[in-house]
């Protein structure tokens, strides 16, 4: 294996495993399928392809270069990565599974390379970019996601005028809507807006608001789970 002894592989492996098993820790506290041991594995299997690319096949008559190995391992791990990601109904999962799966690759390669340091501080830094973010999401989240229920008599001009307003006095996003028409005699449309919004207190203020309107019938807002 050319300047590295089978013990120095062998210690690189055993710490591309371990480094990426620190990741994997993170993500099976958060019941994600790709957690220690997809982890551990994906860092293992880079280290092995970095190391075997750079040190196995070169011979005193040729040359190899080992960044073509590193290059092919960057494209593998995003064919893995790829199927982490998840689109559930309007949002999208997996895409921090995914960023793992592709740092755990990186470390492989690092260590493969005998960059031990790098490796080890990167994982650092993984580390705490996962824990921090689970820490400081709800200072910085998203609007959650709203379900807003409006069963009205049709003929009125309703709906348009909901919309817009919902969008402008709650600076909302409209991500769907379902309606639901009545065929009986009294004429009912039943409407599910599904909206972003973090304004709790001018929604419900908004939903009462709508009560007062002799056309409607009901209205109730939930928060999605």
């Amino acid at each position: 294996m050319g300047d590295v002894s089978q013990l120095e592989l062998l210690g690189r492996f055993a710490l591309a495993a371990a480094l990426g098993a620190i990741i994997g820790i993170e993500r099976e506290s958060r019941n994600h399928a790709a957690g220690i041991r997809t982890c551990a594995l994906a860092s293992l299997g880079a280290c092995v392809f970095t190391a075997i690319g750079a040190h196995g096949f070169s011979t005193a008559d040729a040359a190899v270069d080992p960044t073509r190995v590193a290059a092919q391992v960057v494209t593998g791990i995003g064919f893995i990565g790829a199927g982490a990601i998840l689109r559930h109904g309007t949002s999208i999962r997996g895409l921090t599974t995914a960023a793992a799966l592709w740092i755990t690759a990186a470390l492989g390669v690092a260590v493969g390379a005998g960059a031990y340091v790098a490796a080890a501080s990167a994982t650092a830094v993984g580390c705490a970019v996962l824990a921090s973010a689970r820490l400081l999401k709800p200072m910085f989240a998203r609007s959650s996601a709203k379900v807003l229920e409006v069963e009205y008599e049709r003929g009125h001009g309703t709906l348009g005028p909901l919309m817009r307003d919902l969008e402008s006095l709650l600076n909302a996003r409209l991500n769907g809507i379902h309606i639901d028409d009545d065929d009986s005699a009294e004429g009912l449309r039943r409407v599910k807006l599904e909206i972003a919004t973090r304004d709790d207190v001018v929604l419900e203020e908004f939903a009462h608001r709508l009560r007062s309107r002799s056309e409607i019938h009901s209205v109730r807002w939930s928060t999605r789970r």
